[in-house]
């Protein structure tokens, strides 16, 4: 049978076993030796046993006779450790503490979702049920008590350390009324026994609230991690889309699986680049444009698998190593770019008239096909109606398609407009460079013949050029157009006529567009 032993706490007898005998006396002795320098130790002394004396009578041991070392640890988890019950006060008597003002802190121990309105409660002294429901109904109507509580969530900190708590709670005590402290949170802990009985309802009707509140909580914080997680399956299927793509387009001269996937054309990198810039420094480009590409995928795939699988990892330096080598390729790139001429800052047009023949009707025709050119590299980009370019290594000539277009004219002359687009790195110098763009054509009686292709001059390489041919037909007028002639015009000249219906036949311009001549 285990040995008990008479101890006399505050006046009153218990008995205690001898393992819980030793744990409350190295207690005891723990805080006397703190506090016996202190003006008013002994005082307080008496205060703490008071109090550990009503805590063990409030016990279910004190009916059954014998306080066991369950119930020490229990009023030890009440007070606090002896470190914890003297922290606020320094042994030297003359000092008193300059931080004695109350903070506020989040609530961790009675945090629903985050300790909000927790915190708020125990700072204010205020039912944190009432709080809770407050930020419940501004948030159904208005939203603002759920953006107020995501605010304080991120910016109040948690109250962790022991010392956290007690600033959150109450006031901490200076030396000189530690006794008078002491004493009332004893007669606050006597009253709120006495009342245990008549308050049960009240707590009652509390922790069903609270109960009703955590279950949202936790509900709305499944609801929250679910959609970060499909957010991040949407960034990791986009960036390995986007990277799968750019390692084809970069590093693969074949386009079948995206061409029939997309319907459209795919370039290959180094093609392109042999067109903006001299041969010597493609590689270059290369590594750089793929830095520059490649790391933001990498970030967007990386954070994809963070948000699906939430979890923490210390990758401060790896993030900034990666975002310090992602700006000083494109700080290089920049460069590089500039040291060749290539800028697209700046766009420039110039616009040449010509008139056309007078004629009741106009044949249109064309005069050099682009499979008459001899070149070495072709690249057909994925934007405009079919844009292409042709790559003459030998000669150092770049040609583009040309594309031509029919419009209705409220003239009485049919006329035609070359539009020529080009950019550069001044508005003067797109200008100069669309300026130059060369095109060719041939007015023979009542025929118009185009050339298939425009040529930029001998040495430039491509900064954004091509050409738009507009022509122009007054009302009544009629066209014919060649059936090799077809392939040069927009896909869609407007009016339900698509280029492919133009070829060998007679047309005539209305007030609707062009409509067939039968």
């Amino acid at each position: 049978m285990e040995k008990t032993i008479k101890i006399n706490i505050a006046g009153v007898i218990f008995q205690i076993n001898e393992n819980a005998f030793e744990t409350l006396r190295d207690y005891l002795q723990s805080i006397s030796s703190r506090l016996k320098n202190v003006a008013g130790g002994n005082e307080m002394i008496e205060d703490i046993e008071a109090r550990i004396a009503e805590i063990f009578q409030s016990s279910s041991s004190w009916k059954t006779g014998v306080i066991s070392l369950e119930d020490v640890e229990e009023m030890i988890s009440t007070m606090g450790s002896p470190e914890e019950i003297t922290e606020d006060f320094d042994t030297d008597y003359h000092y008193e503490r300059k931080n004695s003002g109350k903070r506020m802190y989040r609530n961790p121990d009675g945090a629903i979702i985050g300790g909000v309105c927790s915190g708020l409660g125990a700072y204010f002294r205020i039912d944190p049920v009432i709080l809770r429901v407050l930020f419940v109904v501004f948030s159904i109507f208005y939203l603002a008590g759920l953006f107020v509580y995501i605010v304080l969530w991120i910016a109040l900190p948690g109250a962790v350390t022991p010392s956290q708590k007690k600033e959150l709670h109450k006031d901490p005590p200076r030396r000189r009324d530690v006794g008078q402290t002491v004493n009332r949170e004893i007669k606050n802990a006597s009253e709120n026994i006495s009342k245990a009985a008549t308050s049960e309802n009240s707590r009652k009707v509390g922790n069903a609230f609270n109960e009703i509140f955590r279950a949202f909580g936790k509900f709305f914080v499944i609801l929250f991690r679910i959609i970060i997680a499909i957010i991040g399956v949407s960034f990791i299927v986009t960036g390995f889309s986007m990277l799968f793509s750019f390692i084809v387009i970069a590093f693969f001269n074949t386009t079948p699986v995206f061409g029939n996937i997309f319907d459209t054309e795919i370039f290959y990198l180094p093609d392109f680049l042999s067109f903006i810039v001299n041969p010597s420094v493609t590689p270059w480009l290369m590594i750089l444009s793929s830095l520059v590409i490649i790391l933001p995928l990498f970030g967007i795939i990386y954070w994809g698998i963070r948000m699906v699988f939430q979890f923490r990892v210390r990758d401060l330096i790896l993030n900034l190593t990666m975002f310090i080598i992602w700006i000083v390729s494109c700080t290089a790139l920049s460069l590089l770019l500039f040291s060749e001429g290539i800028s697209f800052s700046n766009s420039g047009r110039t616009t040449e008239e010509i008139s056309l023949p007078a004629s009741d009707t106009i044949i249109i025709g064309v005069n050099n096909y682009i499979n008459s050119i001899e070149y070495e590299r072709a690249i057909h980009l994925p934007f405009g109606d079919g844009f292409a370019l042709y790559l003459d290594e030998d000669n150092r000539k770049i040609f583009g398609g040309a594309v031509a277009d029919i419009y209705r004219s409220d003239e009485e002359e049919p006329y035609m407009q070359i539009v020529k687009h080009s950019n550069g790195r001044t508005r003067s110098d797109a200008l100069t460079k669309a300026d130059n763009l060369n095109y060719l054509f041939n007015i023979t009686d009542n025929s118009l013949f185009l050339d298939e292709y425009f040529t930029i001059p001998e040495g430039n390489r491509w900064s954004g050029a091509y050409i738009k041919i507009k022509i122009y037909i007054p009302e009544g007028v009629s066209i014919f157009v060649e059936e090799d002639a077809e392939d040069i015009f927009d896909d869609y000249l407007g009016n339900g006529i698509y280029s492919y219906e133009l070829g060998d036949k007679t047309w005539i311009m209305t007030n609707e567009g062009l409509e067939r001549n039968r």
